[in-house]
């Protein structure tokens, strides 16, 4: 019988601003992007996991959504599916893609990236960022990732609507320590 293991993937919700913002156009300007992190064992689907509103293990606020999915690639991940989505009352649709990685430390890569991108405004830095990740010894990925994951699961239950920018403190932390700002 063969060993059964963990395999994980990400998609991308939107949630509604709660005024609209004038830097954005599009799905942008009414809507706020969250990556949703899953884990799933090996053989399941995990179409049929988003479908029946299984719990994410991990959700905060995402930047640079093609980035984030290039990266995926970078590391071995593979888009199986693509939706367009209109969430309710918007008039513009976005694509939701569901990215399966290939790995534990491709998961841990991609979650320590996507912190770390989230907290910048502009794309122009996200070359080096993408470099040091791909370096980052994976014991010390290991330790910033469980404490984002540790944060998380600490923190959603709070009634405070900006807890996820405590957990988000990783992101900045590695951008201070490695002097990328």
């Amino acid at each position: 019988m063969a060993e059964k293991g963990v395999e994980y993937f990400f998609t991308f919700r939107v949630r509604k601003r709660s005024k609209p913002s004038p830097r954005y156009e599009g799905i942008l300007k009414t809507h706020r992007f969250y990556i949703e992190y899953y884990s799933l064992l090996s053989g399941q689907n995990p179409v049929q996991l988003l479908v029946n509103g299984s719990e994410p293990r991990i959700v905060f606020p995402a930047r640079f959504t093609e980035a984030l999915v290039s990266f995926a690639e970078e590391l071995g991940g593979k888009i199986i599916e693509v939706r367009k989505v209109r969430p309710p009352r918007a008039s513009a649709f976005y694509e939701k893609p569901v990215v399966v990685l290939p790995s534990e430390i491709a998961f841990r890569r991609h979650l320590l990236f996507s912190l770390v991108a989230s907290t910048y405004r502009k794309p122009e830095k996200l070359n080096m960022l993408r470099s040091l990740i791909l370096n980052l010894n994976a014991n010390f990925l290991n330790i910033l990732t469980t404490i984002a994951l540790e944060r998380y699961s600490e923190l959603r239950s709070r009634s405070d609507p900006v807890w996820h920018w405590y957990m988000m403190r990783v992101g900045r932390a590695v951008k201070v320590l490695y002097k990328l700002d």
